[in-house]
């Protein structure tokens, strides 16, 4: 299972490049439209941040799955084996809380946006779609979060992966 879950974050890390090589490429041809054509294309630079949101966030599920994100450990990994595997119960634990408590609270604002149709100035489209990103995204997170302290608690190893001594993969 694990094994296709990573693949399934690889594949959707491919899918979110692709993303952000179409927005490069829509930048460009609005650039070309409006200096060379005189002509913008006004719904451009709002897709674009648009889908800049989706990339961060989404984007930030992938990295929670491949432990990725940034982390001060200089001083735990110096603590003993028994030690780190109690801070790193700790820190998925409040990550799981802090995250999904912040998801909980950004429903409302989809909610909210979705109950008075917002839609972008330029693009038109529906605010509500994007910001929806913002607590799934924060949901997957915690649930990654809570997964792994569950784990951890009941496994009797010491939670102790390449990215936490210092070997990260570079895939």
């Amino acid at each position: 299972m694990m094994r296709f879950l990573d693949r399934a974050a690889n594949a959707f890390l491919a899918l979110l490049g692709l993303v952000l090589i179409a927005m490069i490429g829509l930048t460009i041809c609005n650039v070309i439209s409006r200096y060379v054509f005189n002509r913008a294309l006004l719904w451009a630079d709002e897709a674009t941040v648009f889908a800049m949101i989706a990339l961060a966030f989404l984007g930030a599920v992938v990295c929670g799955w491949h432990r990725a994100e940034i982390r001060m450990d200089i001083f735990a990994n110096l603590m003993p084996s028994a030690v780190q595997r109690l801070l790193n119960i700790l820190q998925q634990a409040v990550m799981a809380g802090l995250c999904g408590w912040v998801a909980w609270q950004s429903v409302g604002y989809v909610r909210r946006a979705y109950a008075i149709g917002m839609r972008g100035d330029a693009s038109g489209l529906p605010t509500w779609i994007v910001h929806a990103l913002i607590p799934l995204s924060l949901f997957l997170i915690a649930l990654i979060a809570a997964v792994r302290c569950i784990r951890l608690i009941a496994s009797h190893d010491f939670g102790l992966d390449q990215a936490q001594t210092g070997k990260e993969r570079i895939e």
